[in-house]
């Protein structure tokens, strides 16, 4: 017997909610919501810890969004609970309900989403991040072409609307993100815009 799409979701976003770089941040003694741009995700981690900090951070997040997305296919026969569980998953480590619902932009938790649910596309789309990242070292712009990119394949490999619709939703869970957090980044910038 198949537990209830609802109880999967909730699943799905607990797992998003494991506050990776809270804890990790704080085993080396600092609180990741208080330094650099105030996010709980390995982009902070890396440039105020370091590099294994930050990678291990990456890993583990991405990670969650594999499990998540992982568990809703095998737990359910429904084929668009895993896109809805790569958003829960996603909304779970933006906004992390151990962490005082705070978190990461999702970023790593969506890739690894996006391995399980459409790996050729996720494959294509990072390759292209990475090398728009070593052209340009601009982080943002790198993960919109390649999250982009990855969007566009699942069009062009002739993915079903709907899939390609809820992989649009989950990318945007990003900027509603960015969004929310803009009064965390003034004021750790001492009210500077």
């Amino acid at each position: 017997m198949n537990p209830p799409a609802w109880l999967i979701l909730v699943g799905a976003y607990l797992i998003g909610s494991f506050p990776t770089a809270y804890l990790v941040g704080r085993r080396y003694g600092v609180d990741l919501r208080r330094t650099g741009d105030g996010n709980l995700g390995a982009r902070n981690a890396y440039l105020t810890l370091g590099r294994i900090p930050g990678v291990t951070i990456g890993v583990v997040d991405i990670f969650k969004g594999m499990l998540a997305v992982w568990l809703a296919k095998v737990l359910s026969s429904e084929t668009l609970l895993p896109y809805l569980a790569a958003v829960a998953v996603a909304l779970g480590h933006d906004f992390s309900i151990f962490a005082r619902f705070q978190g990461g932009q999702g970023m790593a938790a969506i890739l690894g989403g996006m391995v399980i649910l459409q790996p050729r596309e996720a494959l294509l789309g990072i390759g292209a991040a990475l090398l728009v990242l070593l052209l340009t070292r601009h982080w943002d712009l790198a993960w919109l072409i390649g999250l982009g990119g990855m969007f566009a394949l699942g069009l062009y490999f002739e993915r079903p609307v709907i899939q390609a619709m809820l992989v649009a939703c989950l990318f945007l869970t990003i900027g509603v993100k960015k969004v929310a957090d803009a009064p965390l980044r003034q004021h750790i910038r001492g009210g500077r815009p």
